[in-house]
């Protein structure tokens, strides 16, 4: 998996994270427990994957196509 994966693979599970615990404030305590649970297992896939290809730390919020660490293309 690439960091572009990763990081539509995060953004999908905070926004349905986020669904089902504003669904927990219609249907109960437990939704909100299980939408929480989706949007912590969000993190998963940003420290494993959002990586720079070339020295391998952490990109971080960069959204650019250079990496702020050794300067290396990122696409």
């Amino acid at each position: 998996m690439n960091y572009k994966d990763a990081r539509i693979l995060r953004d999908t599970l905070l926004i349905i994270g986020f669904i089902v615990i504003m669904a927990g404030y219609l249907f109960g305590f437990v939704c909100t427990i299980i939408g929480a649970v989706i949007m912590l297992s969000c993190l998963i896939p940003d420290f494993l994957y959002n990586k720079c290809p070339h020295c391998k730390k952490r990109l971080g919020r960069n959204e650019g196509i250079f990496c702020q660490h050794c300067g290396g293309r990122i696409d």
